[in-house]
């Protein structure tokens, strides 16, 4: 027997309804990421970068900083700390991504962020990161993290999109304005170039990526 038409009808409305529900789920199914209270990173506060236990490949070095390279003060490049008990600068970070009504403050793994230093300098700029282009790149030919305008954008204009993703012993940060393509990101690590004193953190290989933890900074701000 052929179905009648309200029936089929009402079918429709019932595969609508479950296909716009399946989709919600997924659009949903970005984790948070916590912090090492274990609570969500908030877009609202801030937080140390810190070497995930074990020391990785940072050589037991501590959070990250600023710090100039080379001869000249500006810009100041994202480094890590000497001494392993130094905590660094805390960064806040900016989902790029907000739902409609923009009430979701977590930061979440594999979402685009933006990242700042929460801390002034005396280079008098932004401390927003980026990834140097070519020509700032060291010897080794990774690409580095820096703060300070973007002097030459590339054509997709992503060269301060980052993500937090998951490691085996925390998270990590990627870089992803390599590539038009947004789901095109690059592992980022810490490396001596050139017999620098100091770890950069700068584009690397995945099996290189400096594991991380995020400590909320309870400091009260004026």
């Amino acid at each position: 027997m052929p179905m009648s038409i309200p029936r089929a009808a009402h079918l429709l409305v019932l595969l609508s309804v479950l296909a716009i529900s399946l989709s919600s789920c997924g659009a949903a199914a970005a984790l948070p990421v916590y912090d090492t209270d274990g609570h969500e990173l908030s877009a609202d506060a801030d937080y140390y970068v810190l070497p995930a236990p074990p020391r990785g490949s940072g050589g037991g070095g501590g959070g990250l900083t600023m710090a100039p390279k080379g001869l000249h003060p500006c810009p100041l490049f994202v480094a890590q700390e000497t001494d392993p008990l130094r905590k660094g600068f805390p960064v806040r970070f900016a989902p790029l991504q907000q739902d409609q009504g923009g009430s979701d403050r977590a930061v979440r793994v594999s979402s685009d962020v933006g990242v700042h230093f929460a801390a002034a300098t005396t280079c008098v700029q932004t401390t927003e990161w980026h990834v140097s282009g070519d020509g700032a790149a060291p010897r080794s030919g990774r690409r580095l993290v820096l703060t300070g305008p973007v002097l030459s954008s590339s054509p997709n204009g992503r060269e301060k999109v980052f993500r937090v993703e998951k490691h085996s012993r925390g998270y990590k940060l990627v870089w992803c304005g390599g590539s038009s393509a947004s789901t095109s990101c690059q592992d980022l690590g810490v490396f001596r170039d050139d017999g620098d004193r100091r770890a950069w953190l700068g584009t690397t290989e995945t099996d290189r990526a400096h594991a991380v933890v995020f400590q909320k900074d309870t400091t009260m701000h004026a």
